[in-house]
């Protein structure tokens, strides 16, 4: 949905904006968000979480449909594409990539917009519905864009343009998508969609506080397995694709007083050429007298 002079937007970074400082991006929420708000399903949204970059999604797309999805790595560097269309012929489209955005200059209609979730002020532009204008030759008669959103060195760009038969949105509803804009929520961690129905598995933040990674999944998931003091370990992979890997791993009579057996479910993404622990869930079965005897997201007394 870019056009042909905003194409020059994939292009090195402005060296000034790859050096302001990384804003604080919040804590991200405690759940994935339906379906019905971002329009992602959940292999979209491994797909995004394996690209190993901070990546905005919108927050609530209304009567939008996702209409074209692109998530790509390419060593180091990776990019990520969302195309929204709706029944009315309105399109936007989110690019971000961590290997730098630059571009033309911006219309001159603006308005600054507070995107509370990162907590970043970034501003909006609209180009002019004139032929003759500069904006309207640059980006498209009525085109609505953002400036360039950084996050700890990616830069991400909101546009809705007429690139696909498509028209651009009003400028204030184009503000308010910028506005609604959250990080890629992480969790808290399901089951799988192949391998059986595990149930839901309660977030296992501990896990994350230190480096888990390896060559390969398995070796990840058995280093940290190796961690666990139990009388058996067993290490499964579940699922492993080129963006993500799930494995489980099953503690057996732990000695602890109040959890008997332990079940976590890792996600694993790869960064460069090692995977590297992204998202971990529990679930745990109790010692007699001090709680569930079955697997559950809950404690043990």
């Amino acid at each position: 949905m870019i056009p042909p002079a905003g194409r020059l937007l994939l292009l090195p970074l402005l060296v000034l904006a790859a050096c302001a400082a990384p804003p604080d991006l919040g804590t991200p929420p405690e759940a994935d968000a339906p379906a019905a708000t971002h329009g992602l399903d959940a292999d979209e949204l491994a797909a995004l979480r394996g690209l190993g970059f901070p990546v905005l999604i919108p927050d609530d797309v209304g009567d939008f449909v996702l209409d074209g999805f692109e998530a790509e790595t390419d060593g180091a560097y990776g990019s990520y594409t969302l195309d929204y269309r709706r029944a009315d012929g309105a399109c936007f489209e989110l690019t971000g990539t961590n290997e730098g955005l630059g571009g033309p200059e911006w219309p001159l209609v603006s308005a600054p917009v507070r995107i509370a979730s990162v907590g970043v002020t970034t501003r909006v532009y609209e180009a002019a519905d004139d032929p003759g204008a500069t904006s309207a030759q640059v980006w498209g008669l009525g085109t609505v864009v953002s400036d360039i959103i950084m996050l700890d060195g990616t830069g991400i760009l909101f546009i809705s343009d007429t690139d696909g038969g498509c028209r651009p949105l009003p400028f204030e509803e184009g503000v308010a998508l910028v506005g609604g804009l959250q990080p890629l929520p992480t969790g808290p961690v399901r089951a799988p969609s192949t391998g059986g129905d595990l149930g839901v598995f309660a977030p296992a933040e501990d896990l994350m506080d230190t480096m888990n990674a390896g060559s390969s999944p398995r070796v990840a998931a058995e280093a940290l397995a190796d961690r666990l003091d139990a009388a058996e370990v067993q290490v499964e992979i579940l699922s492993e694709t080129s963006y993500e890997a799930v494995a489980l791993v099953t503690a057996l009579r732990l000695r602890d007083d109040s959890v008997r057996d332990e079940r976590l479910r890792l996600t694993y993404a790869p960064y460069g050429d090692t995977w590297e622990l992204v998202a971990a869930g529990r679930q745990v079965r109790c010692q007699p007298r001090r709680g569930v005897q079955d697997w559950h997201d809950g404690l043990c007394r």
